[in-house]
């Protein structure tokens, strides 16, 4: 067995067989859970026992304290911008490329203070937060839309390979710098890809300017 703690709020026990055994990931909220609670996390892996589960959610409701947020309850992202529909992007993708299996929230990050900058973070999910970031630097009217599309695409398929495998994120759960040959063989996938990487190493500058 593999266990994976996290700080997933959508989905505090979710399990999947694989060849190598059973992956089972746990909220942290269970770390100090008594041996009963303990015992029916066994039980819904082993055989989804419905009561097992109504014990876990009743357990999980005495705790909800433990659950971090974040980002204030009920505070959406904004993910209109003057020139995309951020989340108008993630449904199409998500459509097309993971038969909208990727549930996540989507939105412009904000804007960074001024000043002179080195470098830029263009976008990126955080498996903690559920939710896909991209900088709004990209919503001007000269950048090409299948630049977006690759950025939200990426973020995507770092979410959908996280909840398959647990990869490819960092210990703070955001994408990792590096990135499994799984991830870049379905990356390369993407139409354009090349083009839009092409179209972000030469507009490099202007962004850190935006």
């Amino acid at each position: 067995m593999h266990l994976r703690l996290t700080d997933n709020r959508a989905t505090l026990v979710s399990f999947r067989r694989v060849p190598q055994g059973l992956r089972l990931r746990v909220h942290h909220l269970f770390l100090e859970a008594p041996d009963d609670v303990v015992r029916a996390i066994a039980r819904y892996a082993a055989r989804s026992d419905a009561s097992a589960g109504a014990l876990l959610e009743a357990y999980a409701r005495e705790h909800q304290d433990l659950v971090r947020r974040e980002r204030r309850p009920g505070k959406a992202l904004r993910s209109r911008g003057r020139c995309f529909d951020l989340r108008a992007v993630q449904s199409r993708l998500n459509a097309d490329w993971f038969d909208d299996r990727v549930q996540v929230d989507i939105g412009w990050a904000r804007r960074p203070s001024k000043g002179r900058r080195r470098s830029i973070h263009l976008g990126g999910y955080d498996a903690r937060l559920r939710e896909i970031r991209i900088h709004p630097a990209l919503d001007r009217p000269h950048v090409p839309a299948f630049v977006v599309d690759y950025l939200v695409f990426h973020s995507l398929l770092h979410a959908a390979l996280h909840e398959e495998d647990g990869d490819g994120l960092d210990a703070q759960g955001r994408c990792a710098p590096g990135h499994s040959p799984a991830f870049l063989q379905r990356e390369d996938t993407f139409p354009l890809k090349d083009a839009a990487q092409r179209w972000l190493q030469d507009n490099h500058t202007s962004l850190l300017r935006g």
